[in-house]
């Protein structure tokens, strides 16, 4: 028998009943990523085909992806986007102060801490570097997600399904002649960062402006944020990222550690 979880009928006369068990359905991903048909329709207590058609439509709508290959439903890019609103990293931008503050202090150069935000990359964090020349930045400054390594390593993170979605649904920024907007080029380099576990910005954003950036993980070891160094190219060049990709990369450690992130044995996740 169907276990029913509907929400209560507060008797306002404004409610829609189709909108309020659409809700329902799509609040069930607040719980668990993943959801096949048949174990939402006992969760939810409606009907089989009423249950399929809300999640068509929220598929359709970009707030929902569905694996061809295991049947099951997963959050898509939108709602991805409206789960990562910048308010909700208030936690994280104080925790990863102390660590990021490390690393600016160690490296010299300008430390950040981004999430992604649609289509961009928002930095919520930031620690100057020392050196008189650097990239000036500011919290809240927002950059096209393609062209930043900060946002390439969180996209290079989503499900397959998802990265399909976003290259077909964006429209990739070219911020100086070295940014990718190829989407199969695209997908192949984010393909790469994950085999790697860091991701390097060669002057994509900004000409003369080079940056390494790695993932921060949740307590879920979903990654939720990244973490990255800038500098011009004439102090860091491409062995010099290199370099510092380890650095960069046990950062990204301890700040996920203090989010609650099990213990990293294996490389990223």
């Amino acid at each position: 028998m169907a276990r029913s979880s509907r929400a209560p009928t507060t008797g306002n006369a404004y409610s829609i009943a189709t909108l309020r068990a659409s809700l329902e359905v799509l609040n069930r991903f607040g719980e668990r990523d993943a959801w096949s048909l048949a174990d939402l329709t006992q969760e939810v207590g409606q009907g089989k085909s009423r249950v399929f058609r809300i999640l068509a439509t929220f598929e359709e709508c970009g707030y929902l992806t569905r694996d061809t290959a295991s049947g099951q439903y997963r959050p898509g890019p939108r709602l991805v986007a409206l789960s990562a609103s910048p308010a909700r990293y208030e936690q994280l931008r104080w925790q990863a102060l102390p660590p990021l503050q490390m690393l600016a202090e160690d490296t010299g150069e300008t430390a950040h801490v981004g999430i992604l935000f649609g289509t961009e990359v928002v930095t919520v964090q930031l620690v100057e570097g020392r050196h008189e020349v650097r990239m000036h930045s500011s919290v809240g400054k927002r950059s096209p997600a393609n062209a930043s390594s900060l946002g390439k390593v969180l996209l290079a993170y989503f499900p397959e399904p998802e990265i399909d979605e976003y290259l077909r649904t964006t429209s990739l920024t070219r911020m100086t002649p070295h940014s990718i907007v190829d989407p199969s080029q695209l997908k192949e380099h984010l393909r790469k960062i994950r085999s790697v576990g860091y991701a390097f910005d060669d002057e994509e954003l900004q000409v003369g402006l080079r940056c390494v950036a790695a993932p921060i993980t949740d307590h879920t070891s979903r990654v939720v944020a990244s973490v990255s160094i800038s500098a011009p190219t004439f102090r860091l060049d491409e062995q010099g990222a290199v370099r510092l990709a380890p650095r960069v990369t046990e950062c990204a450690r301890t700040i996920s550690r203090m989010l609650g992130s099990p213990s990293l044995k294996s490389g990223l996740p």
